[in-house]
């Protein structure tokens, strides 16, 4: 049975006054009048939800975590999902499964679903090169050849490309476009610069990832926010997700915090490609699903475009010893039984961490999401459900 769809207030709707204080207590409100998790997430809980429950409160007071919200999928389904501590700086509304956070870098693997949708209507080609797609070329030439760049080069962060992550601007009136971050518009992270040859070898970049964003809009004459909603967002019924990060959309998110537990204002990112996704456990969940074999609902990607998300992407050079390994939009990983993971984590400066990792052959998975920089802390949860799918032991696995 699928989760009970129950219909929530649109406190994110494009003409809302509602002040991000009042929006996150009325959200907080209904959650607990309605129903806070539908039943199948609360009755009869897989076993690893004791993991869980026995962990992430520990996790949190160690580490001054302020929120957490994480979601268990066993066979294709959300099989647990549950909201920990607070979302607001004060301290009076409770984290729910559909509590909105900022997922920061998780916004990447969205990018790759957007990718792939306009490639199979022939709008854009994964091994095209971007100049084709970018008159006049918005990077400063180096010594590398930049018409050797693909969009699938974009994609796996094999295209040489700087940049890692972005600072976020305090003041959303302040942002950039698309051109001046590329050109070093980024708040002290520096312009977009090729540093290796295309192809070569993997180096993370969210620079990458925003010429990307610029090229797709370009070529598609839409803003990418418009894309995502309607190629990703919509066909799953995803209504608490968007990369369009606004004032308007973050008005009922989650508030962030330091890593001593303090408050800490919210950064805004024209680079949405890489940065700026918003969503909820159960939100989050629906796309998981969507990204395995043979789990029910819709699925806007087919089996052999998936495979091409979640398959280590080819380099030049070869891969250093213990190297990370990253397919289009995912990283990929192997766990203790050799089973094949794929995953992402998201960090930001505003105080939000995020990660899920997925095994889509066998329909399982776990996600969280934090308001606190210190969130990184709960990677350990993902470790331990690693070992227990993998049958593995968890001391040995994930020791502290």
């Amino acid at each position: 049975m699928h989760p009970k769809r129950i219909q929530r207030p649109p406190l994110r709707h494009p003409h809302s006054r509602i002040k991000p204080g009042l929006a996150l207590m009325l959200l907080a409100a209904f959650s607990t009048n309605s129903q806070a998790a539908p039943a199948s997430t609360k009755q009869n809980p897989p076993p690893f939800a004791q993991v869980i429950e026995r962990e992430v409160p520990a996790i949190m007071q160690e580490a001054k975590i302020q929120g957490v919200a994480v979601g268990l999928i066993v066979d294709g389904k959300l099989a647990y999902a549950q909201g920990f501590g607070y979302a607001d700086h004060a301290g009076k509304v409770p984290v729910t499964p559909d509590t909105v956070f900022v997922a920061a870098s998780l916004s990447k693997p969205i990018a790759s679903w957007v990718t792939m949708r306009l490639a199979e209507q022939g709008r854009i080609q994964l091994d095209q090169p971007v100049a084709d797609l970018l008159s006049p070329w918005p990077v400063a030439q180096g010594p590398y050849d930049y018409r050797k760049i693909t969009v699938r080069h974009l994609l796996s962060n094999s295209a040489g490309t700087s940049v890692g992550g972005y600072e976020g601007w305090l003041d959303f009136k302040a942002l950039p476009t698309l051109e001046q971050s590329l050109a070093g518009q980024t708040n002290g992270r520096g312009a977009v610069e090729l540093i290796a040859p295309a192809g070569s070898k993997f180096n993370y970049s969210g620079g990458g990832y925003t010429l990307l964003q610029l090229a797709i809009e370009r070529t598609t004459g839409r803003r990418y926010q418009d894309l995502a909603r309607d190629l990703v967002f919509k066909p799953l019924h995803m209504t608490h997700s968007s990369v369009a990060m606004t004032p308007t959309v973050l008005a009922g998110a989650a508030e962030g915090h330091g890593d001593d537990g303090s408050p800490v204002p919210m950064r805004y990112y024209v680079e949405q490609a890489p940065s700026t996704l918003t969503t909820s456990v159960r939100d989050f969940s629906r796309w998981m699903i969507a990204g395995m074999d043979g789990t029910p609902g819709a699925h806007p990607l087919n089996h052999a475009q998936l495979s091409q998300l979640h398959a280590p992407s080819e380099l030049s050079a070869p891969r250093a010893p213990k190297e990370m390994v990253y397919g289009l939009g995912h990283f990929i990983e192997q766990l203790p039984d050799g089973s094949v993971a794929v995953g992402h984590d998201g960090r930001n400066q505003a105080g939000f961490r995020a990660k899920f990792l997925m095994r889509p052959a066998t329909g399982d998975g776990i996600v969280f999401f934090s308001n606190s920089r210190s969130g990184l802390a709960l990677d350990r949860i993902v470790c331990l459900w690693g070992a227990d799918v993998a049958k593995a032991d968890p001391a040995t696995a994930c020791p502290k």
